[in-house]
């Protein structure tokens, strides 16, 4: 018997992601023998239903959620040899995974994406034993983002992000690392190491004009200096798309690299806008790893 799992993050969208349970498991019907829905209820959850749908050999899974159900979701899957198909109902407050692929970002017409599989083959990165889709990042600033609530996402969506990173551009605190890959090393004071697989970082995108999800790399910037007289100089740049030439940062692109924390100091990563794991990390990029349903492209 063919099978599709739902996953449901019932707190995002506004506490709207339930309303569209019905109209997913009619689409899906048309296409699968069993269409299984579990709602999560916490950290964790969404995780542990799309590990246990990729054990019982389900062919699809589908997230409705945020980038943090997206995150969790393909974290149940990655590790497995025989994976099954994923899509994605974005109704977080980035989204980033979904407008790489071009997903809609109305959950009703991604909804109704699902009524045909497309699918695009695209390239995760393993920070330790942790899965990501989309960017790591290392930094007080990026830290930050783990300070935001829900409330304060569900009220001001990606304002939220900027405003917490704002208040710690005033600070600048540096963090003390080593980096480590085939192509480049650095050792010393850095603002933060920003790293993507798509491209695109918080909602924007082409900061990495050269990323594409499938070309088995994963691009770095080192930024020495992210203080607010830095980070105004650096806009034009970055609307420009020519962030990677700053003088600011220092560009590495490569298939895996270490990151180490320098003089016994303890510095938490973001992975895919959630808490990752501690330095050191190493990251792998596994080439070719999910196949994701995304909208028929126009010859």
């Amino acid at each position: 018997m063919n099978k599709a799992l739902v996953i449901i993050n019932p707190s995002s969208g506004k506490e709207k992601a339930e309303e569209y349970t019905d109209q997913i498991k009619e689409i899906l019907k048309r296409r699968y023998e069993r269409v299984e829905v579990k709602k999560t209820q916490g950290a964790g959850d969404a995780r542990r239903f799309a590990d246990e749908g990729t054990r019982e050999g389900v062919e699809l899974i589908v997230a409705v959620g945020g980038d943090g159900t997206v995150n969790e979701a393909v974290n149940g899957i990655a590790p497995h040899e025989k994976r099954p198909k994923f899509a994605i109902v974005p109704m977080g407050t980035v989204n980033d995974l979904a407008r790489v692929l071009q997903i809609p970002l109305d959950a009703k017409e991604a909804v109704e994406m699902l009524s045909e599989e497309h699918l695009e083959t695209i390239d995760l990165a393993r920070a330790n034993d942790r899965y990501f889709t989309n960017a790591m990042a290392v930094g007080r600033i990026p830290e930050s983002i783990h300070e935001v609530s829900a409330e304060e996402k569900s009220k001001l969506g990606p304002l939220a992000y900027l405003w917490a990173g704002a208040k710690k551009l005033f600070e600048n605190e540096k963090i003390g690392v080593k980096v480590t890959s085939r192509e480049k090393e650095f050792e010393g004071e850095l603002s933060a190491v920003v790293m993507s697989l798509t491209g695109q970082l918080g909602g924007i995108k082409d900061v990495f004009p050269e990323a594409k999800l499938q070309d088995g790399k994963i691009h770095i910037l080192l930024v020495h200096e992210l203080d607010l007289a830095e980070t105004t100089k650096m806009l034009p740049e970055i609307l420009s798309r020519r962030i990677t030439e700053s003088e600011n940062m220092t560009y590495i692109t490569t298939d895996q690299v270490t990151l180490e924390a320098l003089d016994g100091k303890t510095y938490v990563s973001d992975v895919d806008g959630e808490e990752g794991p501690e330095l050191p990390v190493t990251v792998e990029v596994l080439k070719s790893h999910l196949d994701v349903l995304v909208p028929e492209k126009e010859q």
